[in-house]
């Protein structure tokens, strides 16, 4: 599953983002983060999960102070 998401340029994003996935038991197998125009881009790529994980995932994603979009891609 790819993640794109988008937020504020709080340095507590990706660790929230991290620690979420961690706490749903996913494994994120890579990472980009990008600071541009004060907020983060972040592009996750997470080992397949269950579609009900999933949509949990993203739900809970979208759901965070900090998060202004967050997408499944591809």
């Amino acid at each position: 599953m790819r993640l794109s998401v988008e937020g504020a340029a709080s340095p507590e994003l990706p660790l929230r983002l991290l620690n979420l996935l961690a706490q749903q038991g996913a494994v994120v197998e890579h990472a980009v983060l990008t600071l541009e125009e004060g907020g983060y881009r972040i592009l996750l790529g997470i080992a397949p999960v269950a579609a009900e994980r999933g949509a949990l995932i993203v739900e809970k994603i979208r759901a965070m102070v900090l998060v202004g979009a967050a997408e499944v891609i591809g």
